[in-house]
């Protein structure tokens, strides 16, 4: 059986799944610019922009039978080659598809009106070049119908896929401390709302459970603000930055979750904990949750007192996550998308 050469830029995660799953169907190459703690995004994009313009100025990029874009800046450097499949990708909020998006609830001025006049300066470049691609993909359902009315009618919603083989019911369990523990495992930044998060347990959870605890991370710009405003050190506990495992026996070892409270789609993060089998709060209108953000606090009162529902629903979170997330079941779908476009180029 043929190998195919795939071309893959940025998005790690993605890499490793097909890497493991698809690895007997295609041989990758993932390359993005070199990343550290003291490399934020601002310097990334460009640096990336350069890496994909060596790419074909060098013509390296010919050797490949199917070329991957994760990210939104590098769609203007793509050129269609006649013997390529070629694959562009939406995640969450890109210049010139829907950046707007994020800007909405921006509270820095000058970044609100930079952002917009970038966005609006690239918008009808990036939808153009993404016309010539094979596959136009989107990473959240959310997306997919904003896409197909203003930028590409045929767009293809491919799963976030979880891995079921660390973020899993079974495995270590790393207890948090006190009862009940909620963790909310998120950086704290503007854009992904926690003070709904905050909102929630100080007025409802805390008041009836005296020894419940919060648990955040120690991550990003706005930390020392929440330090400051949560400071009670029987109540709130920090975490540093974990990989995987960790970060998995973390969630096993609390009672209850929140993540953001933004967009209203569902992101990796609590899909991970879904599938651990951990009841979670967080704002999701297109695929499981669909409870409006100003009735989550009703959500969290049900799942606290409501000892049948919270079964229910952690176990109907949990299927839909396998069904649908799964490792396997994106990648089956990832290889159906492709199939005629393979099968065009090389006559199979």
């Amino acid at each position: 059986m043929k190998k195919y050469k795939y071309f893959m830029n940025g998005f790690q995660f993605q890499y490793l799944l097909f890497n493991k799953q698809l690895k007997d169907v295609f041989d990758i190459d993932l390359k993005y610019p070199n990343i550290s703690k003291h490399t934020d995004g601002i310097t990334y994009i460009p640096r990336n922009f350069l890496l994909l313009r060596k790419l074909y100025k060098t013509r390296e990029i010919q050797k490949y039978d199917i070329v991957h874009f994760n990210n939104t800046e590098n769609f203007l450097n793509f050129k269609k080659l006649p013997y390529q499949v070629s694959i562009a990708e939406s995640h969450g909020f890109d210049f010139g598809v829907n950046y707007d998006r994020y800007l909405r609830d921006e509270k820095n001025i000058f970044k609100k009106i930079l952002g917009r006049l970038i966005d609006k300066l690239l918008w009808w470049k990036i939808r153009k070049k993404i016309q010539e691609f094979d596959i136009y993909y989107c990473s959240t359902p959310d997306m997919l119908e904003p896409l197909k009315d203003k930028v590409r009618k045929d767009v293809k919603w491919l799963p976030n896929p979880v891995n079921t083989e660390i973020f899993n019911p079974e495995g270590k369990v790393i207890k948090l401390e006190w009862n009940p523990a909620c963790f909310f495992p998120t950086r704290l930044h503007w854009d992904k709302k926690p003070e709904y998060a905050i909102k929630i347990f100080q007025e409802y959870i805390k008041p009836r459970y005296p020894e419940a605890t919060l648990h955040l991370l120690n991550q990003w710009f706005e930390v020392e603000k929440y330090k400051k405003e949560l400071s009670d050190p029987k109540t709130y506990f920090w975490h540093d930055f974990m990989d995987k495992e960790t970060l998995a026996a973390k969630i096993r070892g609390s009672d209850f979750c929140f993540w953001d409270f933004s967009i209203g789609g569902l992101s990796l993060m609590p899909m991970q904990i879904m599938a651990t089998k951990k009841p979670i709060v967080t704002y999701d209108m297109h695929e499981l949750i669909k409870v409006p953000r100003e009735e989550l606090l009703n959500l969290t009162q049900k799942l606290f007192e409501d000892k049948k529902f919270c079964k229910e629903y952690v176990e109907k979170n949990y299927k839909y996550i396998l069904e649908v997330h799964s490792e396997e079941a994106v990648c089956k779908q990832h290889l159906e998308n492709l199939k005629p476009f393979l099968e065009k180029l090389y006559h199979l």
